[in-house]
């Protein structure tokens, strides 16, 4: 069902700070930064193979600051690529994996992308998010 990993999310306080661990002492390339205020969040992207590390930090996004209170920095999903998202949801539904909500939406940061996630009461804890880059 899962083509491959299309990218692993990290949650931060200060974006500016991990940009210098990503790109400068790790090396990793920038593919882009961006402010997405009508997200609630702001993210820098870097491409490892195929694939992406989303670095975001929150501007206004509850979620994201409720995992930094909990949690910390550090890592808050892992995102799959698959080929048809709508089949991989309702094989996930199929298989006791509820979706988070009803429909897809274009991903703030990767807006070639349809993602959704899935609700985390059904995953045993586990953040997961489903990917399906969009063809013209």
């Amino acid at each position: 069902m899962f083509d491959k990993v299309h990218h692993i999310a990290y949650t931060v306080d200060n974006l500016d700070a991990y940009k210098t661990l990503f790109g400068d002492t790790l090396s990793m390339g920038a593919v882009t930064t961006r402010e997405m205020p009508d997200a609630g969040y702001k993210a820098a992207v870097y491409r490892v193979g195929e694939t992406y590390i989303e670095v975001q930090e929150p501007i206004d996004h509850e979620e994201m600051e409720t995992f930094l209170a909990e949690q910390g920095n550090g890592l808050n999903h892992v995102a799959y690529e698959v080929d048809d998202i709508d089949e991989a949801v309702a094989t996930c539904e199929r298989r006791g994996i509820e979706a988070a909500w009803d429909e897809p939406i274009v991903a703030p940061t990767f807006p070639d992308c349809r993602l959704i996630d899935m609700e985390t009461e059904t995953t045993d804890g586990i953040y997961l998010q489903l990917v399906e880059e969009m063809t013209e």
